[in-house]
């Protein structure tokens, strides 16, 4: 009968150890999902300041000048495809 009590008192003990493990895992989740969140904040709030610097300096800063060049291609491209579109609008 022993032996009975004794297997039952392992078996909770295993079961009470598997809910602290997934409490853990869904916390972990929990804190990753958060971290990916502040992460695309982080993104959010750079993509405005580099916005407000070339505002307030429309000619490139010194060592800014190859970052000012790819947006500026960034900037010819979106205006192609805005092209193409009102085209393939006006055709349609």
């Amino acid at each position: 009968m022993a032996e009975w009590k004794e297997l039952g008192n392992k078996a909770k003990n295993i079961t009470l150890a598997g809910l602290g493990k997934a409490r853990d895992l869904g916390e972990s989740a929990k804190l990753n999902l958060d971290n990916v969140s502040e992460e695309e904040n982080k993104k959010r709030i750079f993509a405005e300041i580099g916005k407000r610097f070339v505002a307030a300096h429309p000619d490139p800063q010194e060592g800014y000048e190859e970052l000012y060049r790819q947006l500026a291609e960034a900037e010819a491209r979106i205006e192609a495809n805005k092209t193409r579109l009102s085209q393939l609008k006006d055709e349609g």
